[in-house]
């Protein structure tokens, strides 16, 4: 009877290692099949970290593992790259949102809806979000945003034609006027803060002094002749991007309206949004023809299409270290890319049925998009993303290596 027991248990226990030793070599044949080089045609990229190539989104989940052999000095993309997770819904609008603005603090942001209202929301340190002001004021929908450098203004444009700028600290206005003839498109502060830049669908481009505003009393103007679709400030600070409705093109100019620089030859139809690097070295561009085009300032030649969007691109925008950009769409999505392959790492969807805008936080660890929310019933706002967390892991301190004493006895001194 003994015998039997112990010759049930011996028999018990190989049945364990047995499986066991199963388990364990699925789980390295698993992680052999993550590791391994991926089987898309993205090209390594370039000793300069970029590359003329066309590059197709796909799948997030199909063209994020890329093994580092097969990039070789490039940089690696990993699955916990795209992972994205929501964390919040900020709801405080009536209607669709239509524009947004973080500062560059990383204090505050700002929201703009077809309810003509502004809501600002302040960012504490621990990324929550708490609505402290409304501004009102707007007759038509709030269409653009953006901060001084300081932080403690922010200027609207509208569909009723209006500019208005406001102090976020006491929530007075600062200034406003109703000079353009159809929407503002773009408002954009000069670098001291004392001027503000418009352009508009009435193909017109202005300069407001909003500290001394009798100097406004002479129009400081110029007529481009196209509709104006988007305008950032050039890194001079003295001449600037502008994209209209009329042709594909981008152009560099001055108040003056000399052209200094065409960017042209890649998007099929006009130009939509603009977005600068934060080197200065690169600009993005999204077009009604669904692509995103990744530029070389200093050269004025395409460094990346980036393909994937069914409907025309509303917005762009780079991180903070211009590793990542985000483009959003008409059609309800809004993607992740990798600056330097071109990759598409993540495709957030569902929750926004037309994306108009999206920003990253300073420190890149929030995403905030504005849009035409899915399915929310009345209730309108922005949704807050938590980016992967791999994209603000702090690096180790590089290892010192210990000095290695010599093996050989020091001599007897004599």
């Amino acid at each position: 009877m003994s015998q039997h027991r112990n010759s049930s248990f011996v028999q018990f226990k190989s049945l364990i290692l047995i499986v066991l030793f199963a388990i364990a070599t699925v789980a390295a044949n698993g992680l052999y099949a993550q590791t391994k080089p991926a089987t898309s045609k993205v090209k390594p990229a370039a000793a300069t970290g970029v590359s003329t190539e066309k590059v197709a989104g796909g799948t997030p989940g199909e063209t994020a593992r890329i093994d580092s052999v097969a990039l070789m000095n490039g940089p690696v993309i990993l699955a916990t790259d795209t992972v994205f997770s929501v964390q919040e819904k900020l709801m405080g609008h009536t209607s669709s949102t239509e524009s947004l603005a973080i500062s560059p603090d990383g204090k505050w942001l700002a929201t703009g809806g077809w309810d003509r209202k502004i809501l600002l929301y302040s960012i504490d340190t621990l990324g929550m979000f708490k609505l402290v002001k409304t501004f009102t004021g707007h007759n038509g929908a709030v269409t653009c945003l953006t901060f001084d450098a300081a932080s403690t203004l922010l200027a609207s444009g509208s569909k009723d034609f209006s500019l208005r700028v406001v102090n976020v600290l006491d929530g007075s206005l600062v200034f406003q006027t109703m000079d353009h003839r159809d929407a503002i498109t773009a408002v954009e502060f000069e670098a001291t803060g004392k001027f503000v830049l418009t352009a508009s669908m009435d193909g017109t481009i202005r300069l407001y002094d909003i500290v001394n505003p009798t100097n406004n009393q002479k129009p400081r103007l110029y007529t481009y002749g196209k509709p104006v679709n988007d305008l950032i400030t050039a890194p001079n600070g003295k001449t600037f991007f502008v994209a209209n409705n009329g042709n594909n093109n981008v152009e560099s100019i001055d108040f003056t309206g000399k052209v200094y620089q065409t960017f042209a030859g890649v998007h099929t139809m006009p130009v939509n949004c603009l977005g600068l690097s934060n080197n200065k070295r690169m600009m993005v561009t999204g077009g009604n023809d669904k692509s995103v085009v990744i530029w070389d300032i200093a050269t004025g030649k395409p460094l990346k299409t980036l393909l994937g969007h069914t409907w025309k691109v509303n917005s762009v925008a780079f991180t903070k270290n211009d590793q990542y950009l985000v483009s959003t769409g008409n059609d309800g999505e809004i993607r992740v890319w990798d600056v330097n392959t071109g990759v598409c790492v993540s495709v957030q969807k569902n929750l926004i049925s037309t994306a108009k805008e999206a920003r990253f936080t300073p420190n890149s660890k929030l995403m905030a998009v504005a849009g035409k929310m899915s399915a929310q019933g009345a209730t309108f706002g922005a949704v807050i993303y938590r980016t992967p967390p791999i994209w603000t892991k702090a690096k180790p301190a590089p290892v010192k290596p210990v000095p290695v004493k010599s093996a050989t006895p020091a001599r007897p001194k004599k």
